[in-house]
């Protein structure tokens, strides 16, 4: 079933993949929303400095790309928990990369998840794939868009023997954090 307003803010440091997570949330999203938003935001100093985007996704016409109370955020930088914890819409969700991301969430009107992805995307074998984790997870709890959605974009965009072994790497990332909510504890 399609919600009729989804509102994801994606905010760490730039470098993690935090665009792109954005983006290839946007794209797979298209064929089940009417519009589709992708607002990325990022300062002169792209690898390092904080870096955020906006996606919505809505039956209905979207008035603006600014999203100053968001209804969910994937956090992965303190600087952008502290930055989102007091903005997130009461009865928010918010997923943080614990690995990157030690502080706590003092709201109690959230729910936070509390995602080890960058420990995770080692242990898989290369860090650069946290953000995928922590798209698999919000997938999964959220339901708002089947996880086969974002692995057929892939597929589509890593055509060819040479994305073969990327592409598993990634679908594989996107599971594990799916397979992480099914099995979260706060």
């Amino acid at each position: 079933m399609v919600k009729q307003k989804i509102e994801l803010m994606v905010a760490g440091v730039g470098g993690q993949g935090l665009l792109t997570t954005g983006w290839l949330f946007a794209e797979a999203a298209m064929p089940n929303y009417k519009h589709v938003l992708y607002f990325p935001n990022y300062g002169p100093m792209m690898r390092g400095g904080e870096s955020e985007c906006t996606v919505i996704l809505s039956n209905e016409e979207i008035g603006s790309p600014v999203v100053y109370n968001p209804a969910s955020a994937i956090v992965m930088g303190k600087v952008a928990l502290t930055r989102l914890e007091g903005r997130l819409k009461s009865g928010g969700t918010m997923f943080v990369d614990s690995s990157v991301v030690p502080d706590r969430v003092s709201r109690e009107d959230i729910t936070v998840f509390y995602i080890p992805a960058t420990r995770m995307a080692i242990d898989l074998g290369d860090r650069r794939v946290a953000n995928l984790v922590l798209l698999g997870a919000y997938l999964e709890a959220t339901k708002v868009l089947p996880l086969e959605a974002i692995e057929t974009h892939l597929e589509k965009q890593l055509a060819g023997k040479k994305g073969e072994a990327i592409l598993k790497f990634n679908k594989q990332a996107l599971r594990e954090g799916a397979k992480l909510i099914a099995e979260y504890q706060h």
